[in-house]
């Protein structure tokens, strides 16, 4: 833990083909050889970074009594929380910004993050049509156009510096209205908003 807070901090500071392994494991408190017994290269101790960030990820157990639109947006509410924080974006930066210098990089974090994220959202719409007669045969499509409709230009402002990380009440009205339309067009038991 100590050694990814430190990795973090370093690649944030320094950019990732800038940082050193000495840097890190200064910031660390331990020596060159401690963290090379850990971790095998920089790439490798990045890629586990990103499966860190990703273990933090941790979507809700459905209750019993919830809708299938309760269960869109608890999820989409859990995946944008996590997507808008401070150190997801900054992680993100980082990794737009080194994408110049080794598309490869972009790669690693479409599979050890988004790919995982949406795949969530995905089997969620999958499992929404098997129980709750959810039309979503292309569930990823359909993953892919709900994320964006109900958070997309958040991630987007918020990424590129036009605006701050919306209020939680913002994201909630934003969630909870994308799910309201994605619904109404693809869900027979949708619960017409009063």
């Amino acid at each position: 833990m100590k050694l990814f807070e430190a990795a973090e901090s370093v690649f944030l500071a320094k950019g990732y083909h800038a940082a050193t392994m000495d840097e890190v494991a200064k910031a660390a408190g331990m020596s060159k050889k401690t963290v090379y017994a850990l971790i095998s290269s920089k790439a490798d101790l990045f890629t586990s970074l990103l499966t860190h960030h990703q273990s933090l990820l941790k979507f809700p157990e459905p209750e019993p009594d919830w809708t299938p639109q309760d269960i869109l947006v608890a999820h989409l509410l859990t995946l944008a929380r996590f997507l808008l924080s401070p150190s997801q974006i900054a992680i993100l930066r980082l990794i737009m910004a080194e994408y110049t210098h080794s598309p490869d990089f972009g790669r690693v974090f479409m599979r050890n993050r988004v790919i995982k994220a949406k795949s969530k959202l995905e089997s969620c719409l999958s499992e929404l049509a098997i129980n709750h007669g959810i039309c979503a045969p292309e569930a990823k499509e359909y993953a892919a156009m709900l994320f964006g409709m109900a958070i997309g230009e958040f991630h987007l402002s918020t990424l590129i510096g036009f605006r701050a990380p919306p209020s939680k009440q913002a994201l909630e009205a934003r969630v909870r209205r994308a799910v309201d339309i994605f619904c109404a067009g693809c869900c027979p038991c949708a619960e017409t908003p009063e």
